[in-house]
């Protein structure tokens, strides 16, 4: 059975994501909620800001439209766009990095503000680090994005899969070693850039044989190359806002309490899995198809599908995060109960913090795929603009709540502080903030919150902009509802299921997770929610052709 578009796309995303959550519970088990991990937390951040900004959805954003037109009509002129893009990559990000490399301590100092002491040192040493490994992963954007235009959607998504399985080795050793101070944390740095390279050497290959005539070259001035980087920088703002939120959040963490950088960061974790299984799968197939539709009646149609089936897909796993946070936390980081090293209030925070950045995952999501319909038609401006509005409402409501959910403590997986809650605009003590024997506090938790008002925010204004310049009555049809409901139901069916007492965590999660989806699916199948009806659908014509095509008689 082939498989192709976004199912492609989601089956590599899938692989890859799946190995960072891996990934993911193993840096937070092995580093621990602390010292050593908030500073991995915060260098593996400041770095990834390159490959973020000047790769992935940004470079995608402004090239695979045009190089997608030049592929079908003129490989020579496209193969020459590509190697324009990648020599003007290369300048870049080399740039970039050796004034990264000389200037590391005082980016950490301007980003991550409240780190002292050994916490600073030790990010200063990371960042240097995992810089090398970060810029020549932006050239795995480079790739991702003429794999995406000639349909290959698979292994271009699939391929972090061997930066993960890098990490994940050398995390294996330090979990057994039990080596649990500073140099863990420069061991799995170093293996991260060992994953980098071999991330990237594994896609050239393909790259090359998509089109024969790409050759590295100078001519930023040639009108399609001129084109892509006029679009490409202002694209920067527009996809970037997702990982400037999550940068920012960071940054701002560092303001609180010892613990806050490394919890934010898990949660962090599981709530971009979704938008990359769903949303970036998703728009990675669309936006070749916007690019090449001039229709507005089929875009239009397109546009609704594609938002509906997103916003039901990721019901079951909004209503999971909102009602059981804690317990997925408790089942994933302290591995399944099996290697407890993560205390109860930890993840407590860790889960409240999860279902709060949830609360925008439905907005989030569908930004992504209203973003690229601009994009498609070459605007690349006026999701910068809004995006960078984004970001700023997310800054400030962020730094407004967290100091106030800073206040609130949790001693025995239960919340302390309602009571006397008063008004802080500042950050508590340093005595207080850097102890590592006070309480947890839920200082993520607001930063989470701000960060969902900003995504709920730049939803409406794309929508906005959408259906005033595309001429829409509405982006979705009056099924909407149908949609809606299902999610609801499987919401209130995880609080109950949560009230067993399971000692297991493990089992206790599989449990509500099962109960969720018998619940989620049968309300869809209820209502008949058109996008359950298609999807079922599209899984017998697929079964049906794959049997056709198994029972023709060989030659």
């Amino acid at each position: 059975m082939k498989v192709s578009g976004a199912g492609a796309a989601a089956s590599g995303i899938g692989l890859s994501r799946f190995s960072g959550v891996i990934r993911s519970v193993l840096i937070t088990n092995v580093l621990g909620i602390g010292l050593v991990g908030d500073a991995f937390a915060a260098a593996q951040r400041i770095p990834n800001i390159l490959q973020n900004l000047f790769g992935e959805g940004a470079l995608s954003a402004a090239f695979v439209p045009e190089y997608s037109r030049l592929a079908d009509e003129d490989p020579d002129r496209a193969g020459r766009l590509a190697g324009g893009v990648a020599s003007f990559l290369i300048c870049l990000i080399a740039i970039l990095t050796t004034v990264g490399f000389l200037a590391a301590e005082p980016l950490t100092r301007a980003v991550a503000w409240g780190f002292t002491g050994e916490r600073f040192d030790l990010t200063v040493r990371l960042v240097r680090i995992i810089l090398l490994g970060t810029g020549v992963l932006v050239m795995s954007a480079w790739c991702l994005a003429i794999l995406n235009s000639h349909g290959r959607l698979f292994l271009s998504y699939a391929a972090p899969v061997i930066w993960n399985l890098a990490q994940i080795s050398v995390l294996v050793t330090l979990a057994v070693s039990e080596i649990r101070d500073s140099s863990s944390a420069e061991k799995l740095a170093w293996a991260l850039v060992i994953g980098s390279v071999l991330q990237v050497l594994i896609q050239i290959p393909y790259v090359l044989r998509q089109n024969r005539h790409i050759r590295l070259n100078l001519f930023w001035k040639d009108q399609p190359t001129a084109l892509v980087l006029r679009r490409f920088f202002p694209a920067i703002l527009g996809r970037g806002a997702l990982q400037l939120s999550s940068f920012i959040d960071l940054a701002l963490a560092s303001l609180l309490s010892l613990g806050a950088a490394s919890s934010l960061a898990a949660a962090q974790t599981l709530y971009l899995l979704p938008v990359a299984l769903i949303a970036t799968s998703v728009v990675a197939a669309e936006l070749p198809e916007l690019s090449r539709s001039d229709d507005m009646a089929t875009i239009s149609t397109r546009l609704s599908k594609r938002l509906l089936q997103m916003l039901w897909l990721v019901g079951p796993i909004l209503a999971l995060y909102l009602a059981a946070g804690p317990q997925i936390a408790d089942a994933l980081f302290n591995l399944g109960g099996f290697r407890i090293r993560i205390t109860p209030d930890d993840l407590t925070v860790i889960g409240l913090a999860l279902a709060a950045y949830a609360l925008g995952l439905p907005a989030l999501m569908s930004s992504r795929l209203l973003q690229s319909l601009c994009f498609s038609s070459g605007d690349t401006r006026t999701p910068a603009r809004i995006a960078t509005s984004r970001v700023l409402v997310s800054l400030i409501a962020g730094a407004v709540l967290m100091f106030q959910f800073e206040q609130i403590l949790i001693i025995g997986q239960s919340l302390i502080g309602f009571g006397d809650w008063n008004f802080s605009w500042g950050p508590l003590s340093d005595s207080t903030r850097h102890s590592s024997n006070l309480p947890a506090r839920l200082g993520p938790v607001g930063l989470a919150l701000g960060s969902a008002i900003g995504a709920w925010f730049e939803f409406w204004m794309l929508r906005k902009h959408v259906v005033s310049n595309w001429k829409l009555n509405r982006l979705t049809n009056s099924s909407l509802w149908r949609h809606i409901l299902p999610t609801l139901f499987a919401f209130v069916a995880a609080v109950a299921l949560r009230q067993l007492k399971i000692g297991q965590p493990l089992l206790q999660i599989c449990l509500i997770g099962v109960g969720v989806l018998i619940v989620y699916f049968g309300t869809s199948s209820i209502l008949d929610t058109p996008s359950q009806s298609q999807l079922i659908s599209d899984l017998r014509t697929t079964q049906s052709n794959s049997t056709s095509e198994e029972d023709k008689p060989s030659l």
